[in-house]
């Protein structure tokens, strides 16, 4: 078989035209896709990942008070309260802890699953994990007898604090770490 039995009609002169695309500046592109984004611009969340050897401030993504140790006492209180609410994460056997940058006690729960911060040293009760949400923020989970509890509110009295709560996906708060 021969070639001109395959193409019946070689091109002898080829009088085609060559385009060549103008690729703009990268600032340009980039401004362009921003404004062809159906979702819109990326916001940048102002939470961080907690991650041992630095201090954070633990705040609520719905109220915007933060995790403080006030008067003894565990509470959600407004940001620059008379509390301490700065909070060094350590790492204690693979588990993530919550050192009191005043106290230099550690946040955990007490038997009844209130918060609380006064253990001296990171054991099972002041273990934490972080679980990432996909529409941002944290859940703070807590260990209690191989099982994880969420951190949320709990009415005691008429009173609402922060303790561990239950494991469902709808349980708990979300929480932002701000590094400090």
């Amino acid at each position: 078989m021969s070639f001109n039995q395959l193409d019946p009609k070689p091109i002898q002169d080829d009088d085609s035209t060559i385009y060549t695309a103008m690729t703009p500046p990268e600032t340009i592109a980039v401004d362009h896709l921003d404004d062809l984004d159906p979702l819109g611009p990326i916001k940048i969340s102002p939470s961080s990942v907690p991650w041992p050897g630095s201090s954070f401030i633990i705040r609520s993504a719905s109220s915007g008070n933060v995790i403080t140790l006030l008067d003894g006492q565990i509470v959600l209180d407004r940001p620059g309260s008379r509390g301490s609410f700065h909070w060094a994460c350590v790492e204690t056997k693979g588990w993530i802890g919550f050192r009191n940058a005043v106290s230099g006690r550690f946040l955990g729960h007490d038997p009844s699953g209130k918060l609380h911060c006064s253990a001296q040293r990171q054991q099972g009760w002041e273990n934490f994990c972080v679980r990432l949400r996909p529409d941002g923020g944290y859940l703070l989970l807590m260990t209690h007898f191989e099982r994880l509890w969420h951190v949320g509110i709990k009415m005691e009295r008429g009173i609402e604090r922060l303790a561990k709560i239950g494991h469902g996906e709808d349980d708990g708060m979300v929480f932002e770490f701000i590094k400090v």
